[in-house]
Formats: C-alpha cells, sequence, structure tokens
C-alpha cells in the first residue's frame, strides 16, 4: 500500500517542518508526505521539508466557506506525475488534522478497498433534493452548472462532502485535472460534484470505516483529550486548532505510542 498524504497549512515554516516531522516518525515508510503551503511566499520559502508546494491561488487566503481546493489537488496531481510516483491512493487533509495511530494510514487504504469506491470522503452524499445548506446555495448556481451541465445531459445532482480528509484514487485525482474547476465554488460542493458527473463511485467514509469517528466541525480537541482519544481507539482527531501547544501534543503522543 503506498499512499502520498498531502497537508494543507498556512503557518510559520518552523510550525510546518515540525508537524511533518511528527507525521512522518508516526507512520509507516510507505506514506509520503507533500505540504501544499498557502501561506506567505517568504514562510514557504524557510520551510525545510523537501516535498512542498507553493499554492499562489487567492482561494487559500480568503474566507473557509469561498475556498476552491482544486489548484491545491491540481498542484499535488501534477507533483505525482512529475516525480513519477504511482500511490494506490491520495490523501488530503487541513493541518488541524492530527493522525494519532501509526495504523491511520492503512485503515484508510482498507476502507478504500472494502468500498469499491474512487473517493471517500466525511458526510460524503447526494445532496440534491434535501435542505443541507449548500446544496440550496448551489442548486442553480449557474457558474458551477457551466462545469456539470457539459458532462452530461441529465439534469445535475449535487454532491457534498467534508473538504478536511478527502481519500482518492489516483484515476479519480488526475480526471479533475481535465476539467476546469477555476471557478468561485465551495470545495465541499464542487469536487464530490465534479467526480460524480465523471462517474466514479463516491462513498461515505463513516460506511465503510471508524476513522474519521472524531473528524468534527467543533468543538475543538485539545492535548487534554489525547489519552481518552487513544483508550477510544482514534485513529485521529479534527479540529485541534491549538498550534502552541502541539509539541506538547506530540511529546504525549510519543509517550502513549512509542513512536
Amino acid at each position: 500500500m503506498k499512499v502520498v498524504h498531502s497537508i494543507l497549512t498556512h503557518h510559520p515554516a518552523v510550525d510546518v517542518d515540525a508537524m511533518l516531522i511528527a507525521f512522518s516518525a508516526l507512520a509507516p515508510a510507505d506514506v509520503e508526505f507533500v505540504v501544499g503551503y498557502g501561506g506567505p511566499r517568504n514562510e514557504f520559502d524557510r520551510i525545510t521539508w523537501p516535498n512542498r508546494i507553493f499554492l499562489e491561488h487567492a482561494t487559500f487566503r480568503g474566507r473557509i466557506e469561498e475556498q476552491n481546493f482544486s489548484p491545491w489537488l491540481n498542484a499535488v496531481g501534477r507533483w505525482i506525475q512529475d516525480r513519477q510516483r504511482a500511490p494506490d491512493y491520495v490523501h488530503f487533509s487541513e493541518n488541524d488534522h492530527i493522525p494519532l495511530r501509526r495504523d491511520y494510514w492503512s485503515e484508510l487504504a482498507g476502507a478504500m478497498n472494502r468500498s469499491g469506491c474512487d473517493f471517500l470522503g466525511k458526510w460524503c452524499m447526494d445532496r440534491t433534493g434535501t435542505n443541507e445548506e449548500f446544496y440550496l446555495r448551489y442548486r442553480r448556481d449557474p457558474i458551477l452548472r457551466t462545469v456539470l451541465e457539459p458532462l452530461g445531459q441529465v439534469e445535475p445532482r449535487i454532491w457534498g462532502a467534508l473538504a478536511d480528509g478527502m481519500v482518492f484514487k489516483q484515476q479519480a485525482l488526475q480526471a479533475l485535472s481535465d476539467v476546469d474547476l477555476d471557478i468561485p465554488c465551495f470545495t465541499e460542493i464542487l469536487i464530490p460534484s465534479v467526480l460524480a458527473k465523471l462517474g466514479f463511485r463516491l462513498g461515505d467514509m463513516d460506511a465503510w470505516s471508524d476513522v474519521f469517528r472524531w473528524v468534527r466541525h467543533r468543538p475543538a480537541f485539545e492535548v487534554a483529550d489525547v489519552d481518552a482519544l487513544l483508550a477510544g481507539g482514534a485513529f485521529c482527531c479534527h479540529p485541534f486548532k491549538d498550534l502552541g501547544r502541539l509539541p506538547e501534543l506530540w511529546t504525549r503522543l510519543g509517550r502513549l505510542t512509542g513512536c
């Protein structure tokens, strides 16, 4: 099992390097980490982690509800092709998504294998005809329709999935690069809706695994929660917002897991 795991962050270089060193110490050797950096260029230049991509697009510097992650996904797809990597799966997470166990990545792969899906995400489902907020916002959006309608004659259906924690087969990720996705549309609607129109099989990660059981919108997790999370079998947690206490979390996690 080979996994490319890309992490989106905008934090100072010293914190990015510390995070990647900690993640790589926890992960098995067949996981390769790539930083997607949406912060200032001068901080990007200070990052010493070798696998890093600077994300220039303005979408990474706006409100989260307006962010379109397709430039990040496409950049990672190009990185994979340019370096002739052949991962089984490509995983995308935000910097406040913290793996807690060495088997986190193998559990992601296991869920993909069991499901037979090309894409799994948290709360991934067809939102058409529901009262879900983003469906109501985008169901008649003319800009989104300019992307979806040319992909098929059937009335476009609107899918949704949490932007954090997405897992792709490489073929599904690469297919997105053939579609012009540079539009003002929230990632949580745009990416799954386009994948569905392209004919890929999508699924809700929670239907196949508990790996994202501790992924939520709020409240944020704290360092003090780590003991209870591991005792409860948590593979990861999201969100962890207290950047200043990440070194403490790494230390505590290392003592508890032996990594």
